[in-house]
């Protein structure tokens, strides 16, 4: 070989070497692109993963929120039907209870206090007065007209000097015992008022007259069911 070809061939494999140490470079160029493409692909995976379970747990969070509110607001609901269940049953209860008093006041409250008045003591004295002094008021004037009469008939002569209501102001009298029977204050009355004072009157007029409950001073087949006090 002369020195032009082994120049020629030296040549050639300089331009070999060069072209692999290329080859080599690009390969490993492509190596470290393909890495990087690799990394960047499983990077997007990442973030598509977490941006999936951040919208899954967006979704269970709305779901769970919506959940939460519609429960509380059944539950409200069951309670507003609870309370209007309760006040209706609480007004119906009240409503009988307050007629089944009344009913009761009708056939013989108001009869065993008209008994109670009569029979009270100040009440038969008060009478027992106002009863003598009418009988005093009635035996002057039938006096004096008895005398009047006569002196009709035998042209004068008679007087009421022999009566022992002469002199006594008979009607004064019994105006007098008539208007302290009514200014005359009642035990029973008094025990009335302070039950009729009270929220609970039916209840304690039952008590006041609760030696009287096995008769009937209305002439009624019998007693009503308790009372609630309503009034």
């Amino acid at each position: 070989m002369n020195l032009g070809e082994k120049a020629a061939a030296e040549a050639i494999a300089v331009k070999a070497q060069q072209a692999e140490a290329g080859a080599i470079k690009a390969f490993e160029e492509a190596k470290e692109a393909g890495a990087r493409a690799a990394k960047a692909l499983e990077e997007a995976e990442e973030r598509e993963s977490r941006s999936y379970k951040a919208l899954e747990e967006a979704e269970f969070q709305t779901r769970e929120v919506a959940v939460t509110d519609l429960t509380a607001r059944v539950t409200a609901a069951e309670e507003r039907a609870n309370t209007a269940v309760e006040a209706r049953d609480a007004l119906t209860s009240s409503f009988n209870q307050l007629e089944a008093d009344h009913e009761w006041m009708r056939g013989h409250g108001i009869a065993r206090i008209v008994q109670a008045i009569m029979d009270a003591p100040e009440t038969a004295v008060g009478l027992d007065l106002v009863k003598e002094r009418a009988r005093d008021a009635g035996f002057k004037a039938g006096y004096s007209r008895c005398v009047s009469h006569m002196n009709v008939m035998s042209q004068g002569g008679f007087t009421a000097e022999r009566s022992g209501f002469r002199d006594v102001d008979t009607e004064g009298r019994l105006n007098a015992a008539v208007a302290a029977f009514y200014d005359t204050s009642l035990a029973c009355v008094e025990e009335l008022d302070d039950c009729l004072e009270a929220a609970d009157y039916v209840d304690r007029l039952r008590r006041l007259y609760a030696d009287a409950e096995e008769e009937d001073p209305a002439g009624g087949a019998g007693d009503d069911a308790g009372t609630s006090g309503t009034k």
